[in-house]
């Protein structure tokens, strides 16, 4: 089965957005995502499509790129 690694595109999103000089609350904003999407995101919980689909094209690379084998 394939998965979202969400615990990878948090650590994508938390670089950008310290390059950035940004808040959680300020970069959530800018996302167009809660911040408790951030929340789950770095949890590794599960996300709604749309968000990870805004924060994947925020970062400019595909939702392929962080999808991962469940079973390895």
């Amino acid at each position: 089965m394939i998965r979202l690694d969400s615990r990878a595109l948090y650590r994508a999103l938390d670089e950008r957005r310290q390059a950035r000089g940004l808040s959680w609350r300020q970069f959530a904003a800018e996302l167009g995502v809660s911040v408790s999407t951030l929340t789950r995101t770095r949890l590794g919980g599960r996300l709604e499509v749309d968000g990870a689909l805004a924060m994947t094209a925020w970062l400019g690379r595909t939702i392929e790129s962080f999808a991962r084998d469940s079973d390895t």
